[in-house]
């Protein structure tokens, strides 16, 4: 991995580490209320149609920020989530990069808690559907058509299933990738920025307690980074869900600090997990590059990496219900 393409970040892990830890306090020790069962229906993920997406995105071609790709790309997914009864929302945002103001809008949709409390816990989860931009055609596979996919096919199957204790968010952001050959701040996170700063706008900040990031999933040798920056208890919390469900070959890689979407609420403070496999190719020598492609990546690596997710999702909601 060449330093001018990595997304690794060190001078961020103590800010964000205390950032984290000052809105994450340790559960009281005083006994937890009654609480509602999280619910426990059972989950489809169709894996063949969740390959068929990822085949669908690599069709589009190169699909960087402002870009007619990208534009139907977005079209695309908007259509799919009506499609599975969810209320697509755009989120349109102007930002300047070095190549001069770019028109960007994130898209995302909403699974209300079956209580109908539009205060109820929040929990989002993300992909970024933007590619790279590139002097070559960069069709990312991986990168990130892999995340789109899973994420897509979750909101398809967690809409089917019904409401949950909990509400959820499915969001599709613009505008991960630098403009630029170098991640450098601030040129990086258009989308995840705009829509972590919307939430406070609204008034979502405070319902919404834990943010999962999906990135580079669709690897065909399948393995998580343990990135510091992202909350501990959230991390352990998902791999020890992966490990139960019997998929622990696919976690507990390479303890990595990575910049990605999830430091965007990481700042606001709120709980955040990037669940990436940075271990594309040997070195990491297929990311970035024309080597991101459809026989790099599996079906089995798309399911996988729903199936922790949705593993996880029960425990996620009763220690947030305990938490209340």
């Amino acid at each position: 991995m060449s330093p001018g393409r990595s997304r690794f970040a060190p001078f961020l892990l103590a800010p964000l580490a205390a950032a984290c830890l000052a809105s994450c306090p340790e559960p009281s020790p005083s006994p937890a209320p009654a609480v509602e069962a999280p619910a426990r229906a059972t989950v489809a993920f169709d894996a063949a149609r969740a390959w068929r997406d990822l085949e669908k995105q690599v069709g589009f071609g190169p699909r960087p920020a402002g870009s007619a790709a990208l534009d139907a790309t977005r079209a695309w997914l908007e259509a799919e989530l009506r499609a599975a009864g969810l209320e697509p929302r755009r989120e349109p945002f102007r930002a300047p990069t070095p190549r001069g103001e770019v028109d960007f809008a994130n898209l995302y949709a909403d699974l209300p808690a079956r209580s109908g409390d539009a205060q109820a816990p929040l929990v989002i989860l993300v992909s970024h559907f933007d590619t790279k931009r590139m002097d070559f055609p960069f069709v990312g596979a991986n990168d990130a058509g892999s995340s789109t996919a899973t994420l897509l096919e979750l909101a398809r199957g967690l809409a089917a299933a019904g409401p949950r204790s909990i509400a959820l968010r499915f969001l599709f952001v613009d505008g991960e990738e630098a403009v630029r050959a170098q991640w450098i701040d601030p040129d990086n996170r258009y989308g995840s920025k705009h829509h972590a700063a919307q939430l406070k706008v609204r008034g979502e900040r405070e319902r919404t307690k834990a943010v999962i990031v999906l990135d580079m999933c669709g690897d065909r040798d399948l393995r998580f980074h343990r990135d510091p920056y992202s909350t501990a208890w959230l991390a352990e919390l998902i791999f020890a869900a992966a490990r139960r469900e019997g998929l622990g070959a696919h976690v507990d890689g390479p303890r990595d600090p990575i910049a990605d979407d999830h430091l965007s609420f990481l700042e606001l403070g709120i709980p955040a997990l990037d669940l990436i496999d940075f271990t594309y190719g040997p070195e990491n020598s297929w990311w970035h590059t024309h080597e991101d492609t459809l026989d790099k990546c599996s079906e089995e690596s798309l399911e996988r990496t729903a199936r922790i997710v949705l593993a996880a999702l029960p425990d996620l909601e009763t220690r947030l219900a305990a938490r209340r």
